[in-house]
């Protein structure tokens, strides 16, 4: 995007917030300026070589819907006033849902949708480009929670997209 339109797009972030950390991207980008990486994880859930993203959040095992949902808003809040993105890249990981086999977090299903709604919110008031990419999530036996949040994901971004498109007040 940076190369194919360099008038248009001069800046990215990319929002990890898969329960593993986003060290793909971080390898990929390292030592860029164009683009901003932030990822937030799980501080026990390492299963390949950490890398050093540009903003890196570790959160405890177990952790909920209150203090993931505060730390989110915290850091989203800090990067909006301290930069400016023509587009936002959303990994948005589904496998930081208590259900998940392999997440070792606890946010309920309503945590995960208010997750969702603060990128969203954040990308329209950056009025930055939005693409989003599925990532994360291992059922234990039951795959309707997972597949409802990756449905939750999606559904949720045109809810609230039309919502906002239409004049709605989004607060």
């Amino acid at each position: 995007m940076l190369n194919r339109y360099p008038d248009v797009i001069t800046k990215i972030l990319i929002i990890d917030l898969d329960v593993h950390q986003g060290n793909g991207n971080a390898k990929l980008f390292q030592g860029r300026d164009d683009v901003l990486t932030f990822s937030m994880h799980c501080k026990e859930n390492y299963f390949s070589q950490r890398e050093e993203s540009d903003l890196d959040i570790e959160l405890p095992e177990d952790c909920a819907d209150g203090t993931y949902l505060q730390t989110l808003q915290f850091w989203l809040k800090k990067i909006f006033l301290e930069n400016k993105f023509d587009l936002v890249f959303y990994q948005a990981g589904v496998d930081i849902l208590g259900e998940d086999r392999l997440g070792r977090m606890s946010l309920t299903k309503a945590g995960v949708q208010r997750r969702n709604n603060l990128v969203y919110k954040f990308v329209k008031e950056s009025e930055a480009g939005l693409v989003i990419t599925m990532g994360g999530g291992y059922p234990r036996n039951d795959w309707d929670p997972i597949i409802d949040a990756h449905s939750d994901v999606y559904l949720g971004a045109h809810q609230f997209l039309s919502r906002v498109s239409d004049g709605d007040n989004i607060a």
